[in-house]
């Protein structure tokens, strides 16, 4: 019977929380100062840090600039710190968003601008683009510390740039790019990842220029074509190209394979082989240089040999 009652006023204790926040939650912005949980209808400047917020920091909606000028959104590891909630157009600039669950989201929207911020301390991903939202450019963040993935650009996320971005420290990848065409990823930092520095699933024609990894692979998996690797530099990893059988995909299923990817300039440095075919095929690297690795190797994967994938290296001269 004590337990029961204990149960019970747990609940109604709980109810009631959930209740004062939900009810204190807001639009906000212009005139209209923002507190934790709130949705930014216009445009506005932060003039203070929000701390501690219980689950989301700010939700965007319509075509709004969020300018944080350096403060600071700070969460319990629950919720996103800055969602954009099926937006199109909207800027977030200046931001230092940390110990959410994700640091910033996209759900669904298009042609966003995430800039100049700091996203460090999340649970799952720094940066995320969901619900199919192409178009958008994440640039000149730095995203550390992630427990999962730093950049995550999700199934449909066509068109994405990553522009420019300090990443480093994410728990799995830095970057993950899955079933999303088109994207451009130029003259980024991808460090310290406890997984591939750079994974990319599913995905073609892609262009990956001036990015510098350190410290782990660039790996490309599945159904991921023509995608073009210019003038990068890797240290202390390679590039792998996987055959992948997807049971899960609605649209990939059973075996595929990275096929017509390309590699230009750029180098593989302080690793035994620079470029690792599982069961890939027609894939081609030229001119990258090396300071004394394995060209190639490669493997069968799923049945499949590896086909005519080609690489020249020339020595690297620093």
């Amino acid at each position: 019977m004590r337990c029961a009652m204990l149960s019970w006023l747990s609940m109604g204790i709980a109810s009631l929380v959930f209740a004062a926040t939900t009810a204190d939650a807001k639009s906000c912005g212009g005139d209209i100062a923002c507190a934790c949980g709130d949705t930014v209808r216009e445009d506005t400047v932060l003039e203070a840090d929000l701390t501690d917020c219980q689950d989301d920091g700010l939700r965007l909606r319509g075509r709004v600039v969020l300018e944080c000028g350096g403060f600071e959104i700070s969460g319990r590891g629950k919720g996103e710190g800055v969602l954009l909630d099926q937006t199109e157009g909207a800027v977030v600039r200046g931001c230092r968003i940390n110990g959410f669950k994700t640091g910033v989201r996209i759900r669904g929207g298009r042609h966003n601008v995430v800039v100049d911020n700091e996203v460090v301390d999340s649970g799952r991903y720094g940066v995320e683009i969901a619900k199919a939202s192409p178009g958008n450019l994440i640039a000149s963040n730095l995203v550390s510390g992630s427990g999962d993935e730093g950049v995550h650009v999700g199934t449909g996320a066509h068109r994405t740039r990553v522009v420019g971005n300090e990443v480093r420290g994410s728990r799995r990848e830095n970057l993950y790019v899955l079933s999303s065409d088109g994207g451009v990823f130029r003259a980024n930092l991808f460090a310290e990842s406890g997984n591939a520095a750079i994974y990319v699933k599913h995905s073609s024609e892609g262009l990956f220029v001036a990015n510098e990894v350190v410290g782990h692979v660039v790996h490309v998996r599945g159904h991921s074509m023509a995608n073009r690797f210019e003038d990068n530099a890797l240290k202390g990893g390679r590039f792998v190209f996987e055959a992948y059988k997807d049971k899960h995909s609605a649209s990939v299923r059973g075996w595929t394979r990275p096929s017509g990817n390309r590699v230009e300039g750029g180098s593989v440095l302080d690793t035994k082989a620079c470029f690792e075919f599982k069961g890939s095929s027609d894939n081609r690297a030229d001119g990258v240089g090396s300071n004394g690795c394995k060209a190639r190797r490669q493997h069968k994967k799923g049945g499949r040999k590896a086909l005519r994938n080609s690489v020249s290296l020339v020595a690297y001269d620093g």
